[in-house]
């Protein structure tokens, strides 16, 4: 997806499995809540909701990854940190065996990108082998606008995971204390 001044990539099967879990999940826990509606607070639903929003959280944090390219930086979104290597830091895009897409720097950092880590669907579909060429040929038109000299590693957001995982807290709480 090409939006303006930046190209996402990953894989069209995550963005399904996202949206396909997440309203799965999402109606199993819904039902608890409107089981507790009916019928007073329940510790089994407030547990089976806690469940579904942590299913939620899990399944969103890992299809949530991808590689973002911007302008001068690449962004490795991988579902607890995110890497952001300025362009003139790439060193080399690769394959390796196992079919792993990874970025080294010129500091001699390796970072893995979990959104296209080798499977078995890869060997004859080829996502991260397109992915790594597209990644090859931004790089080739954007090295020299990088200011930034280093990779920098953060923490992902992930807003409806993060979500989630305060709702899920927040049921197995009052499951505990209403228990």
């Amino acid at each position: 997806m090409n939006i303006g001044r930046r190209k996402v990539l990953r894989r069209k099967v995550f963005v399904v499995l996202s949206s396909l879990f997440t309203v799965l999940l999402g109606a199993f826990a819904l039902g608890a809540w409107a089981s507790m509606v009916a019928s007073g607070t329940d510790a089994d639903a407030l547990e089976v909701m806690a469940a579904c929003l942590g299913g939620i959280a899990f399944i969103r944090r890992i299809t949530g990854s991808r590689i973002i390219l911007r302008q001068s930086v690449v962004s490795v979104v991988n579902p607890v940190f995110t890497y952001d290597i300025p362009s003139r830091s790439v060193a080399r895009v690769e394959i390796d065996s196992g079919g792993n897409l990874i970025i080294s720097t010129t500091q001699g950092l390796k970072v893995e990108a979990f959104g296209f880590a080798g499977s078995i669907t890869d060997h004859f579909v080829g996502s991260a082998g397109r992915a790594a060429s597209q990644i090859q040929e931004w790089i080739a038109e954007r090295r020299d606008m990088s200011l930034a000299p280093h990779a920098v590693r953060r923490y992902t957001r992930a807003w409806v995971a993060d979500g989630c995982i305060a709702g899920m807290l927040f049921c197995l709480a009052i499951a505990l204390i209403g228990g």
